[in-house]
């Protein structure tokens, strides 16, 4: 019987003084800080492009409201100055942000002042941050351009431009569709499954890519994207690993090709689950699995799951790629991509199986409750919740 049902510490990736990465666009951005003073490099990274720099206003970080008048803290702003003569596009502004929050990642709020001289389009983006919930103005505010940034908004993707979003393949794409895929009960009966359930969205095309994000503290790209069984690199790989001794004590998919051909081919018909090979910086590393669990084995044997609720599993197949920092990017990346499909997605659950030595990891790595252990027809599980709050609260995404 597992005890311990809590671990988590959440790590501190602390950026260098001179940084650089890329977003899913591919496009660069650099960071440098010196005493404070941040200058953001877009594009051209010779040339600075924005510069935050500390202002002599401070704003109020505790919690509006609810903090009493002796425990406030205040925290100096960021000022936002345009370097560049080029106009700075709200585009622009969100990877300026995210430059910010890597070097400020410890921080819930980030108090911020837009300098309305330095900025040609300061109205206009003042408008895109606090529309999109990136910010917001404090009651404390002097000034309408004196702001509070929340990092829990920025990493469930607030104002994030559809080209440079971490989810490349979003449904219904923001650019057609102003909310998200519409509520349609559909219904699911099976060997282990009968419940109605939320029609779900069509998956993309096999070789697309669903997520991508550059991870600071690997200094690498990792993306998603969906197996294609047709693409004998992704099959011979797949083959590959549910074959290897090691993998096949947890996934306990050894087989011939042509059963491995069929498990990804009933995952392609199944509109519940979708499979997808893990890279980083382009080369395979392992295989992965996203799910809606209110019509999964799952969601029958622990019950109490919501309509657009998910889960995930995960296998690393290279060895190269193994060890703690990789392994938790990607199950936290997994999660992420999760809560960004669906913001209507209040957990992400999981179920391994409950003797595997990676228990105690995923209690430690992720900021996820061990609810309880439970049967299920084929093993003994772990039940673990991972709640939308404490997520974006906790998780480790440098």
């Amino acid at each position: 019987m597992t005890t311990r049902t809590s671990g988590y510490v959440r790590e501190e990736f602390v950026t260098p003084p001179d940084h650089t990465f890329t977003l899913p666009d591919g496009m660069h951005v650099r960071s440098t800080d010196m005493e404070g003073l941040i200058q953001i490099y877009l594009r051209n990274l010779s040339t600075p492009f924005a510069s935050l720099e500390i202002h002599s206003r401070s704003l109020q970080t505790s919690p509006h409201g609810i903090v009493n008048a002796d425990r406030v803290e205040h925290s100096p702003a960021f000022l936002l100055k345009a370097v560049t003569t080029s106009p700075v596009s709200l585009s622009d502004v969100w990877a300026i942000l995210y430059a910010l929050w890597m070097r400020r990642s410890d921080k819930e709020v980030i108090p911020l002042v837009l300098a309305s001289d330095h900025l040609t389009n300061v109205d206009e983006t003042l408008a895109y941050v606090t529309s999109t919930g990136l910010a917001f103005c404090p009651p404390d505010a002097e000034t309408r351009y004196e702001l509070l940034l929340i990092r829990a908004s920025f990493w469930q993707g607030a104002g994030a431009p559809v080209d440079k979003h971490w989810l490349r393949t979003m449904i219904p794409r923001p650019s057609v569709s102003a909310t998200p895929f519409p509520f349609v009960q559909s219904f699911t009966r099976g060997e282990h499954v009968l419940t109605t359930h939320p029609l779900r969205p069509p998956k993309p095309i096999p070789g697309s890519i669903i997520y991508s994000r550059f991870i600071f503290t690997v200094n690498e790209h990792l993306k998603f994207t969906h197996i294609d069984a047709n693409n004998p690199k992704h099959f011979e790989a797949y083959s590959r690993w549910q074959n290897s001794d090691r993998v096949n004590i947890g996934w306990r998919e050894r087989g011939s090709d042509e059963k491995h051909r069929k498990y990804l081919n009933d995952r392609l018909a199944d509109p519940h689950i979708m499979g997808f090979v893990v890279e980083w910086n382009g080369e395979l590393a392992g295989y992965g699995e996203m799910s809606w669990v209110k019509e999964d084995p799952m969601g029958t044997y622990v019950g109490g799951l919501g309509d657009y609720d998910q889960g995930t599993h995960l296998l690393i197949g290279e060895e190269k790629f193994r060890g703690r920092q990789r392994f938790t990017a990607v199950m936290t990346s997994m999660k992420h991509a999760c809560f960004l499909r669906d913001p209507r997605t209040k957990v992400v659950v999981g179920e391994p199986r409950a003797d595997l030595p990676i228990v105690p990891r995923l209690i430690a790595y992720l900021p996820q409750e061990l609810n309880r252990e439970f049967e299920l027809p084929h093993k003994r599980a772990v039940y673990f919740v991972l709640r939308r709050e404490r997520f974006f609260q906790a998780a480790m995404l440098d």
